[in-house]
């Protein structure tokens, strides 16, 4: 799920391996860069139009307001260096993984106006409970 703790996304730029630099591209960013505020294009836009034209519960959509609401908190502040060298804070594509860090930090380190998880921790919980009892009707687990 796009918006799951266990969610590792992210993107980096420059990352050496094997004598080489590499960069990494994150697919799974269910918003636009105008709707978050980004400062530079994703270079993937697969999961905004994988996800137009689809019907979501409410429940569903609650998340994504609330995840759009963090994703918009990331990009109002630009972060310490250290918190971007860590991350790889380098591409505007950031991953949701990425986002939850640098907002902790930022939470950490009393630097920032702190940035409140409730409504999508409440949102998302919803959601999960919704989607609990129909983990085999869905198909997400075989009987």
């Amino acid at each position: 799920m796009l918006f799951n703790g266990s969610n590792l996304t992210a993107s980096a730029n420059d990352l050496e391996w094997n004598s080489k630099k590499w960069s990494i591209v994150n697919h799974f960013i269910p918003f636009t860069e105008e709707e978050v505020g980004a400062p530079d294009r994703f270079e993937s836009d697969f999961m905004v139009q994988y996800m137009r034209g689809k019907k979501f519960s409410k429940e569903a959509n609650a998340v994504l307001e609330a995840g759009k609401a963090l994703w918009k908190a990331y990009f109002k502040m630009k972060d310490v260096h250290t918190v971007c060298e860590e991350l790889k804070l380098n591409r505007a594509d950031v991953g949701w993984y990425q986002i939850r860090k640098a907002l902790q930090a930022r939470n950490e380190s009393g630097d920032f106006a702190p940035v409140s998880f409730k409504a999508f921790e409440s949102a998302y919980k919803t959601l999960t409970e919704k989607l609990q009892p129909m983990v085999y009707e869905l198909g997400f687990l075989k009987a």
